[in-house]
């Protein structure tokens, strides 16, 4: 049974409660880190201490390069040196970016004491930075699927396993395809009714709590995450959105940091992923 682990379920800036877009996604083989934001603080915390234990590899997907999905990134030979790890950016199609040239803009000199492109010898159980592809990709011997999405800056979904993670952008109706039957959906929520009717800028670039159990619901998921929570609003706010989204989809949860849900992988699917990909290689499908 995989596991989903909500390390940072805001957006934007850091909070008591929440930190910024993290997500740890726990299979036999692996630890799948949605994006590194600030949330990647939380890899030290005892509970994920043990998940890591359990798996030789970390492999980090990043949706886009906005910095409350990256800046976690200077962490990671902190807590992972014992691990494989290989960070996968969005393809340069959606971006308008090669990886290569914005993690060298982003995790480069003078940002970081040493570029992310030359960990290498930090990780002497291998490390690789690639590119990811719009459409279905094998990566670190997972099957990731990428699609790519509209927002501020482009930036991209994913679906790996039984989990959608979709963040940074409006409720679409093409999400709802590309989530068909998950057991879980992370969706972006970081506005509300209130917003949509004061006609807010950020309704072209996010959606309402509304809107995501409205994807969830038309997608026959199990249970619907409100992710990239804004920090801006008191819990009280917060608890309205989420009982706004439950009213269209029951099974509707905010995205409280530590909380744990399980992905309904079943265990006839790990085998078929293993039995793809023994040798977990890093590549793309031909």
């Amino acid at each position: 049974m995989a596991r989903l682990y909500v390390l940072g379920g805001g957006g934007w800036v850091p909070t008591p409660r929440r930190s910024t877009n993290c997500y740890l996604l726990e299979t036999r083989r692996s630890a799948i880190l949605f994006d590194c934001g600030a949330g990647a603080a939380r890899l030290g915390d005892p509970m994920i201490q043990a998940v890591l234990r359990r798996v030789p590899r970390v492999l980090v997907l990043l949706s886009h390069y906005h910095h409350d999905h990256v800046e976690g990134l200077s962490y990671l030979p902190f807590f992972l040196r014992d691990h494989e790890l290989v960070v996968a950016a969005p393809p340069s199609k959606t971006t308008g970016i090669a990886a290569r040239d914005a993690l060298e803009r982003f995790a480069g000199s003078p940002f970081l004491p040493r570029p992310l492109l030359g960990w290498a010898s930090w990780f002497p159980k291998g490390f690789e930075a690639v590119e990811l592809r719009e459409g279905r990709n094998r990566v670190a011997g997972e099957s990731v699927e990428v699609a790519p999405q509209p927002h501020s800056d482009p930036c991209v979904g994913f679906r790996v396993r039984d989990v959608c993670y979709v963040t940074d952008t409006t409720a679409r109706p093409e999400t709802a395809a590309f989530a068909k039957g998950a057991a879980l959906l992370v969706h972006d929520a970081w506005l509300d009714a209130e917003d949509r009717e004061a006609g807010v800028e950020d309704l072209s670039r996010h959606a309402t709590a509304e809107g995501a159990a409205t994807i969830a619901r038309d997608a026959g998921v199990r249970e619907l995450v409100l992710a990239h929570l804004n920090p801006a609003y008191p819990e009280a706010r917060l608890e309205r959105m989420r009982f706004a989204a439950a009213r269209i989809f029951p099974s509707a949860h905010l995205a409280d940091d530590f909380r744990v849900f399980e992905a309904k992988a079943a265990d006839d699917e790990e085998a078929a992923v293993e039995a793809a990909d023994p040798a977990a290689a890093v590549r793309d499908d031909g």
